[in-house]
């Protein structure tokens, strides 16, 4: 997995950067290795954004979350990217599934 993680008027720190590692590792662990990650850290006034962008073999996703902490920011726009991912891999296993049984269907005929 290669990560990459950008400031924008923040400057990366130690604590962040140890939040996002052991953050990401525990949510694509199941991913395989081939997976680029983009995070991108921004603060207006009292505004954080985090931006994360996962680019794998066949599909790539996207998140945005702003809060007033931007440990929450994170957090969140890590929660949404989850969900994004589970919904990948449902559909793509869905559509291995439609497809066996149409294999099966065209050999029983």
């Amino acid at each position: 997995m290669k990560i990459t993680i950008t400031g924008r008027h923040i400057e990366i720190t130690d604590a962040i950067r140890e939040h996002l590692d052991r953050k990401l590792e525990k949510s694509f662990h199941e991913l395989e290795d081939a997976v680029d990650v983009h995070v991108a850290l921004s603060v207006e006034k009292y505004r954080h954004f985090a931006e994360i962008t996962v680019k794998s073999k066949g599909f790539t996703v996207h998140a945005t979350e702003e809060t007033d902490d931007l440990y929450n920011a994170i957090d969140n726009a890590l929660a949404k990217m989850e969900k994004q991912i589970k919904k990948h891999k449902d559909r793509a296993n869905d559509l291995r599934i439609k497809k066996n049984m149409t294999e099966k269907q065209k050999l029983q005929d």
